[in-house]
């Protein structure tokens, strides 16, 4: 049964190549060699730039005798990366498998359908902290030429680094379904999760310059505090440098590590699945029927559906979050703020269109009407037999566009505006021109959705990433903030800020005005022949 377990486990993980999530049918040979193509890119990127980093602390530090310091921080990167791609998926895996109670029906051992699991999750860990240590031991041997023991250590050390950070994730993945479980909001929790993991690692990647210059100058330092608090790095350092002794404790801490949190996920895995730890279930209330109009409950709908899935919110709501994000950002970036605002005649009118652009591009990034017709899928028809005018249908699709990125927008143009101490009449233009291109890129992503659906799909977010629609509508929208500033200097710059504002201002609205009265017509016929 183990053997089935596994071999199910291996098809589950190989189906994303062989299995379209936008069809549900197997790839055409073709389809198959270009998703192959695409998935090996995006892999040789992201391995590049860790590859990048490795060459630019491997030569420093190997020259001054701490090539172990060299290893032991590539090889924290990789279990940090391996951490961060694995943790949620394992939390999925774990205890939220759609088949968990269909196998625990049929006569399988719980501890059988956990190895399997730990498998599958081994291999994801594998390859996450593959991608980042195995191009630093590249570099190194670039460096100092190929020696076969060292090589034989790092392999080991690739094959053994995957069980801690599994089980790492394991327990971090089973506090989180313990967590989550015991609220209503669990999506509400998982995205906030997910923002805080996603703003640490931008955080850290605007720092990376200046951590490798500390490092390449105080690698002694650096290693001290490494050998002090991070034991099994050190010696992973030591053993992937040439030290074989060192590999048995970096070996034996991982394993028994990895043994701990196996046992005792192998304790508690029955109970967790199989209950609903604190579920809070609704008390029914008699109370009088509200009537409400036909508009607020079709935003209700759209609300639920966008706010129930994470994914879903994360991939349409970037612009709306980073809206919320910037301007935490901007406190911690006064002086220049104040740098830019203190700028006299041209400089400071630039600064302003700048910001403005700046505005309108998160903007474009949300995806929220463009995706909001395919997100109707197979069940298009019940929207469509509603008693309720097909125009009503699509004014509510790009109201709740605008109403989940406007509020966000306006609390960034304040925050920044004050800031940057604007005079009333620019700081009105701003936040003008960042509604109505608001408005512009609800009623495009809406138009160009119309035009180009995608009713057939598995899953909701294969609705957004694979579809045509979102990534036109957000091209299409990154490419009018272009020609913003583009115009500026074309042309505009021979006006003053102001006037420049106003005529971009009245080209907004116009489009706006136009492709309302377009959806009002022509886009309520094409959504009715869908």
């Amino acid at each position: 049964m183990l053997k089935a377990l596994l071999k199910k486990q291996f098809y589950e993980m190989t189906a994303f190549l062989f299995i379209s999530s936008k069809t549900g049918k197997r790839r055409e040979p073709v389809a198959l060699l270009g998703f192959g193509l695409l998935m090996l890119y995006a892999v040789g990127a992201v391995g590049y730039m860790f590859w990048l980093i490795a060459k630019t602390l491997c030569a420093p530090l190997v020259t001054g005798g701490l090539a172990w310091v060299y290893f032991a921080l590539t090889g924290i990167m990789a279990a940090a990366f391996s951490c961060i791609g694995s943790i949620f998926t394992a939390k999925i895996k774990l205890y939220e498998a759609k088949d968990n109670d269909l196998l625990l029906s049929l006569p399988v051992k719980p501890w059988q359908i956990l190895f399997s699991r730990m498998v599958g999750l081994y291999v994801l860990a594998f390859f996450f902290s593959a991608v980042v240590f195995v191009p630093a031991v590249a570099q190194y041997f670039i460096t100092v030429g190929f020696s076969v023991l060292p090589a034989v250590y790092c392999l080991l050390i690739t094959l053994l680094l995957p069980l801690g950070v599994l089980a790492v994730c394991s327990l971090l993945g089973w506090l989180i379904a313990l967590v989550t479980s015991r609220i209503r909001a669990k999506n509400l929790v998982t995205v906030v999760l997910l923002l805080a993991f996603l703003a640490g690692y931008f955080y850290l990647y605007s720092k990376l310059n200046d951590y490798l210059n500390y490092v390449i100058a105080h690698g002694a330092a650096v290693g001290a505090k490494i050998r002090t608090a991070l034991y099994p790095f050190w010696k992973m350092g030591l053993a992937a440098a040439g030290d074989g002794l060192a590999l048995l404790p970096f070996a034996g801490l991982l394993v028994g590590v990895f043994a701990i949190a196996y046992i005792l996920l192998s304790v508690t895995f029955l109970s967790v699945v199989t209950t609903k730890r604190g579920e809070v279930r609704p008390k029914y209330k008699e109370k009088p029927q509200k009537q409400g109009s036909a508009f607020f409950a079709l935003l209700r709908k759209e609300t639920g559906r966008f706010f129930k899935n994470p994914m879903l919110a994360l991939n349409c709501l970037l612009g709306s979050l980073m809206a919320l994000v910037l301007p935490v950002a901007a406190l911690f970036n006064i002086d220049f703020l104040t740098r830019l605002s203190s700028a006299d005649g041209l400089g400071q009118e630039l600064a302003v269109l700048l910001f403005t652009a700046l505005v309108c591009g998160v903007v474009a990034t949300n995806i929220i009407s463009a995706s909001s017709v395919s997100l109707e899928g197979e069940t298009l028809w019940l929207v469509k037999s509603l008693p309720v005018k097909t125009g009503k249908i699509l004014a509510v699709k790009t109201a709740f566009h605008c109403l989940v990125t406007a509020v966000p927008v306006c609390i960034f143009t304040l925050t920044v505006g004050i800031l940057l101490r604007l005079n009333a009449l620019l700081f009105a233009l701003a936040l003008l021109i960042a509604l109505a291109f608001t408005v512009f890129c609800a009623a495009l992503g809406l138009v160009i959705n119309l035009a180009l659906p995608n009713l057939h799909w598995t899953n909701e977010v294969t609705a957004v990433k694979q579809s045509a629609s979102p990534m036109l509508a957000m091209f299409s929208g990154i490419g009018a903030v272009a020609l913003f500033v583009l115009g500026y200097f074309a042309f505009g710059k021979h006006l003053p800020a102001w006037g420049y504002m106003l005529i971009c201002l009245a080209v907004l609205v116009t489009a706006c005005i136009a492709m309302a009265v377009w959806l009002a017509k022509k886009g309520a016929e094409l959504f009715e022949r869908l």
